[in-house]
Order: C-alpha cells, then sequence, then structure tokens
C-alpha cells in the first residue's frame, strides 16, 4: 500500500457506482493506468472538472489492497479547453486516445508516445492546424513508435526501388509488378509525407507542408492502416467522421 504521484493526462473516464468514474490516466513512467476519482460524477464535486476527459495534470494516486488505485488529488496543469469547446477537436482527440489505448495497452510504460499525444493535443488546442492534419501525422508516427511502422524504402515483395502502391496488410510499398489488388496507388508526394513522419524528430511530426487533397488522401490512408494493423473498427473515429459531415 504506497500513495504514488506521476504527471499525466486522462484519455478515457466512464462512469462508475453512484457519484464515481474509473480515469484512464497516461501517466509518465507507468503507462496508461486505470484509478477510481470517488464522488467526482457529483455535479457539486471539487474535483469533477479535474477529472474529465484530456485533463493533464499531477496525479496523487493511492494504491490499497484492491486492483484499481484511488485518486487522492489532481493538481491541473492544462485542461486543452480549446479542444474541449470544439466539438471537431474533441472527438479527433477521442479516436486517437483510443488508438493510443488499443496500440499500448495498460501498464506499458512508453513516455515517447505519451509526449506524441501530449504534442497532437497541444497542436489542436493552441497551433493553426487542420484537424485532418493532426490526425494524419498521429496515425503514422503512433504506428511507428508503437512497432508498426511500415516499410517506406524498397518493395516489400522484390525490393525495387520502384514503389508505386502501398499494402496495408503487409506493411509496405509494392513495385508495380509485385503490388495486388488491395493495395492502394501511391505518388511521390504521399510517399514523401508517409516518409517524413515516420523519420521526423517527434516534435515536428506536423511540420511538413501538403495541400487538402494530399492531406485527405492521406487520412484515407493512414487511417485504413491503422485499423488494418490493430485488427480494430473504433467507434471513435465513425463519431469523428459524423462530426466533420454535420
Amino acid at each position: 500500500m504506497a500513495t504514488v504521484s506521476a504527471k499525466g493526462i486522462i484519455i478515457r473516464q466512464t462512469s462508475y457506482g453512484e457519484g464515481h468514474r474509473i480515469l484512464s490516466i497516461f501517466a509518465e513512467n507507468m503507462g496508461i493506468i486505470k484509478a477510481v476519482a470517488y464522488g467526482a460524477g457529483k455535479s457539486r464535486s471539487s474535483s469533477a472538472a479535474s477529472s474529465q476527459f484530456l485533463c493533464y495534470g499531477s496525479f496523487e494516486l493511492y494504491q490499497g489492497s484492491g486492483r484499481l488505485m484511488s485518486v487522492n488529488r489532481i493538481n491541473t496543469i492544462d485542461g486543452f479547453y480549446p479542444v474541449c469547446e470544439d466539438i471537431y477537436k474533441l472527438s479527433l482527440a477521442s479516436y486517437l486516445a483510443d488508438i493510443t489505448y488499443e496500440t499500448l495497452g495498460e501498464n506499458n510504460c512508453d513516455d515517447r508516445i505519451l509526449r506524441l499525444y501530449l504534442n497532437a493535443v497541444y497542436a489542436l488546442a493552441y497551433r493553426n492546424e487542420s484537424v485532418k492534419k493532426v490526425k494524419t501525422a498521429y496515425e503514422l508516427k503512433l504506428m511507428a513508435a508503437g512497432g508498426y511502422c511500415p516499410s517506406l524504402g524498397e518493395c516489400v515483395g522484390c525490393g525495387s526501388e520502384n514503389a508505386v502502391k502501398f499494402d496495408f496488410e503487409k506493411g509496405g510499398v509494392l513495385c508495380a509488378e509485385c503490388g495486388e489488388r488491395r493495395a492502394v496507388r501511391i505518388n511521390g508526394a504521399v510517399l514523401n509525407a508517409m516518409r517524413y513522419i515516420t523519420g521526423c524528430d517527434d516534435k515536428k511530426m506536423l511540420a511538413f507542408s501538403a495541400n487538402d487533397e494530399l492531406i485527405d488522401y492521406l487520412n484515407a490512408v493512414t487511417e485504413t492502416y491503422v485499423g488494418v494493423q490493430l485488427d480494430k473498427h473504433f467507434k471513435s473515429l465513425d463519431y469523428y467522421k459524423t462530426m466533420l459531415l454535420s
């Protein structure tokens, strides 16, 4: 039984019992952990605001004899309120949290992925970046950091340098002769953008230029790649798309 302190961000919350919340906290040196915030779901609770999705702060947690930790205190550093007040950005942040959770799982420390997620949420809140650009860059950067980095150099079939297609299942580029029906055609601009995102410094994942057409195509490629590699359909992605169309 001990008290633990860690900085982290809430990436998921669910109601628990009468007026409580179970928080999934992506914490430094700990990974994604679950903790109960007792009374946080009550309207007059002093911890209601600090136990919301995307609250980034310093968490004081108590590990008792049960499976879940309990939250003693949360000192908020940033609530990323511009994201929470924009349904498009909020729905995207939720989807990005879901693919992060699926990629990493619980109790697996990965401070690099934590920083990537924080950078993406920060960009949505405080930088003049389109939601689609943040989405595609994070999807591909997360895959690279999480062990699913696509092969974007030589053809994964024969080693040819003439890459013209991308295969989602094989996780790499193909030449014209090795291209299969399920592979999608990619041009030099798409391939260069993908190579930049996977190879750049994490803090510079958004430092590339692309027109709307290229960003739209990249979005289609990277979201399909995430779904195929993680073998999961994300309802939060459906909701995000619905919000974009509304």
